[in-house]
């Protein structure tokens, strides 16, 4: 299975009480799905505050998403869980709910654990149980290489011959470290650029065949536009949608991933869906972080400059 193009990272709108608003995740997915050039939707990922959410809250979520999303786009669904058993289940969840394709958040994100993220047999084993138990295809998250859980290359090897294993979402922090991801398992594997900073043009360049982005919930069509130009060749298109519209929104939403502040990138990105008028609210859960005042008017300030508002 290749996957080419956007997939879109979605948020999950709560309301004032705290609560998921459906009726505003409806319109949140039915929104970015208009966009072409999409592979699929994704829910319950980072982006969509998965830690935040319950296990019956994220099985609702995906409810809900299966039932907008066009039959034309693959749901993706983002699992998360440091029991490996409970990781099952919650993979099990996903599918009975709807899912199409599993996210796999690293299950070795946590202290105890961390040093088994370039164990091989630790990786291959617990990703041999979802492929075995859970039995529907399945993006693994690679993280950063500075957060102490990424993979080894020999291991996403390992885990390239499962059959379930269809993608890398690579969320490396330079070009350079996806290249080395995309020489050494972009034969058998679709690895998505997974960067909502400036790094992602080049990785997009670099045999990529579309991206995985919790940033692309802004106007998404230009940035499937982006994804579209930089895989087939057309470079100076894409290095002018990169440098007149991305950039700025890396910049005043994302901080280009350099946590310049302690502001959530996804409470920032739910602010400036509410200067567009696409959320009711940019409420977000406890512990993440909202926006300054200060920020809020850099997002306004970026978010006219190209033309959102």
């Amino acid at each position: 299975m290749k996957i080419s193009g956007l997939i879109p990272a979605t948020v999950t709108p709560f309301d004032e009480n705290g609560m998921i608003d459906h009726v505003e995740l409806e319109n949140h997915i039915l929104k970015v799905s208009k966009a072409t050039g999409l592979y699929g939707i994704a829910v319950n990922g980072h982006a969509g505050e998965i830690l935040a959410l319950t296990t019956q809250e994220r099985i609702d979520v995906i409810k809900t998403a299966r039932r907008v999303i066009p039959k034309n786009l693959k749901l993706i669904v983002g699992i998360e869980s440091h029991n490996f058993d409970d990781l099952i289940q919650q993979g099990l969840n996903a599918k009975n709910a709807g899912a199409d394709m599993l996210l796999v958040l690293p299950p070795f994100d946590v202290r105890p654990y961390r040093m088994l993220a370039h164990h091989t047999e630790s990786v291959y084993s617990i990703f041999k149980k979802l492929n075995d138990e859970v039995g529907i295809p399945m993006i693994v998250f690679q993280y950063s290489e500075h957060s102490g859980v990424s993979y080894s290359l020999e291991a996403l090897k390992a885990l390239a011959s499962l059959p379930q294993i269809v993608a890398i979402k690579a969320a490396c922090a330079s070009p350079t470290a996806f290249a080395e991801i995309m020489n050494s398992v972009g034969h058998e594997l679709s690895v998505l650029a997974a960067s909502d900073a400036p790094a992602l043009l080049g990785m997009l360049m670099d045999r990529c065949p579309g991206a995985l982005i919790g940033i692309s919930v802004m106007d998404t069509q230009r940035w499937s536009d982006l994804v579209q130009a930089a895989v087939s060749g057309d470079y100076k298109a894409a290095q002018k949608l990169h440098q007149n519209f991305a950039m700025p929104i890396m910049d005043a939403v994302f901080e280009n991933q350099l946590h310049k502040s302690h502001t959530s990138y996804f409470a920032a990105t739910k602010e400036a869906l509410f200067q567009m008028g696409e959320l009711k609210s940019a409420n977000v859960r406890s512990p993440l972080v909202p926006p300054t005042i200060e920020q809020k008017k850099t997002i306004s300030q970026c978010l006219k400059e190209i033309g959102c508002i």
